[in-house]
């Protein structure tokens, strides 16, 4: 069965994350693109990945599954566990969700909503 455009993105996401690739995952983001996460709220998804990539290490994903519109709206779902130590803590996981708008050629991400339980996050940045 071929992948979408969308799946592929999703694979490309999933492996920068895990890689620590910073340069790919900007990539991925039109110029304009925007990240919200519980924690961090809303900001350029440029800054949101630069620190994360700067403050976490030893990543690694299980991807669960990925959910695109099937109506051809430029929206996708991708829903995986995360693995990660942020700075010099012990490795915690977490089960995310991740909420897309695409580009209108579905090329790349338009927006992020980043959905997760906060409570093992909260320990590792030092807010629980």
């Amino acid at each position: 069965m071929e992948r979408t455009r969308a799946e592929q993105l999703a694979e490309r996401y999933l492996h920068a994350i895990e890689s620590g690739d910073l340069s790919v995952m900007l990539g991925l983001f039109a110029e304009d693109a925007t990240a919200t996460s519980p924690i961090s709220g809303k900001q350029p998804a440029r800054d949101f990945y630069t620190n994360v990539m700067r403050i976490t290490r030893d990543r690694s994903i299980v991807h669960k599954n990925t959910f695109t519109d099937t109506s051809g709206a430029p929206l996708m779902a991708v829903h995986f566990d995360y693995t990660r130590t942020i700075r010099d803590g012990h490795p915690e996981t977490i089960e995310c969700v991740d909420l897309f708008e695409l580009t209108e050629d579905q090329s790349r991400f338009r927006s992020v909503r980043i959905i997760y339980d906060t409570a093992p996050v909260l320990v590792d940045v030092g807010e629980a």
